[in-house]
């Protein structure tokens, strides 16, 4: 059968499956590589789903390999290709329209490329020089002149933990480069659904972020007490926020301090991990059923999930290649919207789960949640899931305004994202030392990248850095306050690169 005939195939089963919704969504553009029936019935099947305007519909004309898409050389594609093959057709059909301003949310499907591939850079000068980038995060800034841009020094993202939604951001920023949400639906394609011919993983991904949600659903935060100092800082700085900040809604929270990698939890609506940097997880894959055990359990119906594992975001071609493990686990495994990095992005730069996860339980659509908890924008990172994916909001708390649950009330707390009952300000200005790395007093976290001559051109990680390894101590740059600056301290400040301190009361 050929392709085009397949497509027709597969389209009319669609039609079949689900009737025509109304038109509730506008402001959604959907992506798709019309070289692969694949892709254009998923593109078809969530638009009819969500109600989604058919001439909302991009069609990009990439060549592939395998139309099924079974061959993963269709993930990636170059800059030149990107700019000719991707940006280059959705900003046209984007000014054609007249559609810039309309559409907020973008949405990809399986099918259009996921990585933009870029030369290799020395670690020590990632985040100021490489060029690599998902496809998705350089649509969110389409329109801007951040595309392409190297590294992140000069993306930091202005929408970070906002209060506003996307739409009364832009109102209130029109010059910020941040334009659009953007969302794939992507997951394993070797199993397919009989009845519309999507691939399984995708139609489970789409259907469970609009079925009903579980009463007795529980957050599950991962930790790993035993890493190293330096690991051990996302520990402090992102997971035990996030675990605090849920507990302040008043949700079910199970918060595994144990050294084992939690399974068998049923019912999880919220997930953050260290993936298969967790030092106890349980072998090749790290998700799903193993040995009998399932990792790390059953997910409830709109379900979201977080792990700090470099390139989680790859491929979700089958068979999987482990070494690190995969987000397209978590999705066969039944989560409904996750986020990943297509290459290593550097702890700095991962979405925040203390914001992402605290957002969505107070009911900020799943995609607006993500974008809220990213740090840097046009980076590596993507988010998986339908983008309007939400929950009712928790309940409101009298005692909710502790959101880092350390007994200070934010108003008054001097680091308010971070736990620190002793309020410790060594230099007084205001800020809490635990999330102050800013110790020249400029207004945010800078790095020399490396270099530390002359001494006033030393950024404050240097300085940290510095006396980490050869002192004198200094009680301004020991962060976490257990009396000696070291790598955890370090590692603290990095988590804060380029971003001003606080938050703080002040």
């Amino acid at each position: 059968m050929s392709a085009r005939a397949l497509t027709r195939l597969l389209l009319s089963a669609l039609l079949l499956h689900t009737a025509c919704s109304a038109e509730r969504h506008p402001e959604v553009l959907v992506v798709v590589n019309g070289e692969s029936p694949r892709s254009l019935a998923i593109g078809k099947y969530y638009m009819n789903r969500r109600g989604i305007p058919v001439s909302n519909l991009v069609r990009l004309s990439i060549a592939l390999a395998d139309p099924q898409l079974g061959d993963a050389r269709h993930e990636s594609i170059s800059r030149e290709g990107f700019d000719e093959r991707v940006r280059g057709p959705i900003a046209e059909f984007l000014r054609r329209r007249d559609l810039v301003d309309t559409i907020e949310i973008i949405v990809t499907t399986k099918g259009v490329p996921l990585r933009i591939e870029g030369p290799e850079v020395p670690a020590k000068t990632l985040l100021r020089d490489s060029t690599r980038a998902s496809v998705d995060a350089e649509l969110s800034i389409l329109f801007s002149g951040l595309i392409g841009s190297p590294g992140v020094a000069d993306s930091v993202n202005p929408y970070y933990d906002s209060d506003l939604s996307l739409r009364d951001f832009r109102r209130a920023h029109p010059g910020a480069p941040l334009r659009y949400l953007v969302a794939r639906l992507t997951g394993y394609q070797d199993r397919i659904d009989q009845e519309t011919q999507l691939p399984l993983d995708v139609r489970r991904l789409i259907d469970a972020a609009l079925e009903p949600v579980q009463p007795e659903s529980v957050w599950l935060i991962d930790l790993d007490p035993t890493l190293e100092p330096a690991m051990d800082a996302g520990n402090r700085v992102l997971l035990e926020p996030a675990a605090a900040g849920l507990a302040a809604l008043s949700l079910a929270l199970e918060q595994n301090d144990a050294p084992l990698f939690a399974s068998d939890v049923n019912d999880i609506q919220g997930y953050a991990s260290w993936g298969s940097n967790d030092g106890h997880d349980a072998g090749s894959g790290t998700y799903g059923e193993i040995a009998g055990r399932r990792y790390p359990g059953r997910f409830a119906s709109r379900a979201l999930a977080i792990d700090f594992v470099s390139t989680n975001a790859r491929s979700f071609t089958h068979p999987p290649r482990y070494g690190q493990s995969l987000v397209a686990d978590l999705i066969a495994g039944g989560v409904a919207g996750t986020s990943g990095h297509v290459f290593e992005p550097t702890l700095p730069a991962v979405a925040r789960p203390h914001i992402v996860l605290r957002r969505y339980a107070e009911g900020v659509p799943a995609a607006e949640a993500f974008y809220r908890g990213i740090p840097y924008l046009g980076w590596v990172n993507v988010y998986i899931g339908d983008p309007l994916m939400r929950l009712d909001p928790a309940p409101a708390r009298e005692d909710a305004a502790d959101r880092d649950g350390d007994g200070i009330p934010d108003a008054r707390d001097n680091c308010s994202a971070l736990a620190n009952p002793g309020q410790r300000d060594s230099d007084a200005d205001g800020y809490g030392n635990l999330c102050d790395a800013d110790v020249n007093g400029d207004g945010r976290v800078t790095t020399s990248w490396g270099e530390s001559f002359p001494r006033g051109a030393r950024g404050d990680i240097e300085w940290i850095a510095l006396t980490a390894s050869n002192g004198p101590y200094d009680p301004n740059y020991d962060l976490d306050g257990d009396g000696s600056v070291d790598a955890r301290d370090v590692s603290i400040a990095q988590l804060s690169l380029f971003r001003a301190p606080g938050p703080s009361r002040r």
